[in-house]
């Protein structure tokens, strides 16, 4: 099956690498739906009890383990563990940039198409809630806003709203590039939260 036009950009370009070795390699899965109504986003709220990023939004993936063989395997990997899609259910339809994280994780994220609708299995150990957010939602001017403190690698700490769900740090930085280089997203005003 052809991939849909508007992911040409990520299938052409070459993502940004961040240099050193003192990272943890970590992979995530930035699952998209096809609707009727638009494309919607797949994250998850990770449980509280988590030693890292507890209750935070994120896209379902983690570290990157001497099993796996490489980022992609390590992101459908962890995708099946924390919300149980089905790595033959993935269209991988391209890569983003490289994105340093909390507790030196330095996070390769992968973009993929999911079937619509998916009946997810949340393993309640990883994973609190499985939700979608309307890519229309996250390009309105209004959604996004920038904190005041700058993170400790003195980049911007971006914030999506959507209902009652913050998807903020790492995993907005994600979604913002994601929504520049798909949808032609441009933040002009970038309110402070």
């Amino acid at each position: 099956m052809a991939h849909p036009e508007r992911f040409k950009v990520l299938r052409t370009r070459t993502p940004k690498a961040v240099a050193g070795d003192d990272f943890r390699p970590a992979a995530v899965l930035a699952p998209i739906q096809e609707r009727a109504d638009g494309d919607h986003l797949i994250l998850t709220l990770r449980a509280l009890n988590l030693s890292s990023h507890s209750g935070q939004v994120a896209f379902p993936g983690g570290s990157v383990d001497p099993e796996d063989d490489g980022a992609l395997a390590a992101a459908l990997r962890e995708s099946r563990e924390e919300i149980g899609i089905d790595p033959d259910h993935v269209r991988i339809v391209g890569q983003l940039d490289q994105v340093v994280a909390g507790y030196n994780f330095l996070v390769t994220p992968f973009v993929g198409l999911i079937p619509h609708p998916y009946e997810f299995n949340p393993d309640p150990r990883e994973t609190a809630a499985v939700f979608s957010v309307p890519v229309a939602a996250l390009l309105r001017q209004d959604a996004l806003t920038l904190d005041s403190r700058l993170s400790r690698r003195s980049e911007p700490i971006y914030h999506f709203q959507y209902e009652d769900w913050d998807i903020w740090g790492a995993t907005a930085r994600m979604v913002k590039q994601l929504l520049e280089l798909v949808y032609g997203y441009e933040a002009t005003a970038v309110r402070p939260c």
